[in-house]
């Protein structure tokens, strides 16, 4: 009886493995010359702030803590490609453990590309050609500054909005002061196009990017039909109003990208860039009497359009950047944004390098719905060990602004020091 069984399970073991080889050699080809890149990130950071103009109960940047905090980063990717005929097909893929998605486009988002010698695709790529190709250094540590707090001695628990960070929509510009709790960290899928870099003479390229969105409201986290990207919130809870709601919903969103590359000289480069972003607003302000109203008063949209102007100069060790941008009057209406429909923003820097460190100063300013946000940048960061980069940085900001909503109020002012000590690894 053992040898039957014995037997039994051997010819059974052959018949799977020669299944097994006829389903491989028939429905899975193995791909010769196979291209692999395996690689990580992973950062950590404390972040110490010091704000003035606060409530000693809003100066908390963690729950229980005040004046300073722990921040970590992390990710990991793999691109697979193979190349035939003329034509490299692969896909991206990523993995981002613990916390939510990179702005970076090296570490955000899966998504399969094609490529040749008439150019590269990304079908389902999250960073769209406008963010990809703008040249900014503009930013803020939001996460360690407090602006959602309680509208001082107005009455009223409104926040200001403050403008604290490059100006893209579609990838995820930054605004401080909204409740965002019910919006989405998942980005809304895209296709890109981009040129092969062109010549237009012995020293000097161009280059064109496209990229279409169908529906920002289809991230990707459910079903196409479901609607995910969340509705941003303003509360009030004063002057008869409890609270505003804003759906930016976009369908048919374009985004374009211009570069232009030039060596000017032996070690001086110059690059150009412009990029915009155009679509159809299908959201609208609804606005709510009480938390019991059913019935909110309803207000369209203005549909999106922003672009991007930037600059960045390269001359031996020395590179200088600058930019300047504007929303124009996308996703406003004077029923919400009493004190001004139009956002811009505008930064500039300067960085030079010595063997293995590199030291940054820049400026970033912008003024959304007369809101304003000044901020001055110190960074010094040092290659450690190859893939290995411990920086210092410097944040000196201030911010004046009161509810757009709210004209009749006085403008707050919030002056503040974020100082960071971290380490990144790429591998």
């Amino acid at each position: 009886m053992k040898t039957k069984i014995t037997g039994f399970i051997t010819i059974s073991l052959i018949s799977v493995t020669v299944l097994a080889n006829n389903i491989t050699n028939e429905k899975i080809p193995v791909v010769s010359g196979l291209n692999m890149k395996i690689g990580a990130y992973a950062a950590f950071e404390s972040g110490f702030s010091k704000e003035t103009h606060l409530k000693k109960s809003e100066k908390n940047i963690s729950a229980n803590k005040e004046k300073f905090a722990f921040y970590n980063d992390t990710a990991l990717f793999a691109t697979i490609s193979n190349t035939t005929d003329d034509i490299t097909y692969g896909a991206k893929i990523i993995l981002v453990p613990t916390t939510k998605r990179k702005v970076n486009k090296d570490y955000n988002g899966s998504y399969v590309f094609l490529e040749n010698n008439y150019g590269r695709i990304e079908a389902g790529s999250p960073i769209p050609v406008a963010k990809n190709m703008m040249i900014s250094d503009g930013s803020i540590p939001i996460k360690y500054i407090k602006t959602n707090t309680e509208y001082l001695k107005q009455d009223t628990k409104a926040n200001p909005s403050f403008l604290t960070g490059e100006g893209c929509f579609l990838g995820d510009s930054v605004v401080a002061g909204l409740d965002l709790a019910s919006y989405s960290s998942e980005p809304p899928r895209t296709i890109n196009y981009y040129t092969p870099k062109l010549s237009i003479n012995e020293s000097g390229k161009i280059q064109l990017g496209v990229s279409y969105t169908p529906d920002t409201a289809n991230t990707g986290v459910d079903n196409p039909s479901v609607k995910s990207d969340g509705i941003r919130k303003h509360g009030i809870y004063a002057n008869g109003v409890d609270r505003f709601e804003i759906d930016r919903s976009i369908k048919d969103a374009v985004t374009i990208g211009l570069s232009l590359e030039q060596k000017l000289a032996e070690n001086v480069e110059l690059k150009l860039t412009t990029t915009g972003e155009y679509g159809k607003s299908v959201g609208k302000i609804k606005k709510f009497a009480n938390k019991d109203d059913k019935n909110p008063e309803e207000y369209k949209l203005h549909n999106l359009g922003t672009y991007n102007i930037g600059a960045e100069l390269k001359v031996n060790n020395f590179k200088y950047n600058a930019c300047y941008g504007s929303f124009e009057k996308s996703f406003s209406n004077k029923e919400l944004h009493k004190a001004g429909l139009k956002t811009h923003y505008y930064n500039a820097g300067a960085a030079y390098k010595y063997n293995a460190t590199t030291i940054t100063l820049s400026y970033f300013g912008s003024e959304q719905f007369k809101n304003k946000v000044d901020s001055v940048k110190l960074n010094i960061s040092h290659l450690l060990a190859p893939g290995l980069k411990p920086y210092v940085e410097l944040h000196n900001y201030r911010l004046k602004g009161k509810p757009e909503f709210y004209s009749e109020l006085k403008a707050r002012k919030v002056k503040g020091v974020v100082a960071l000590i971290g380490i990144k690894l790429t591998i």
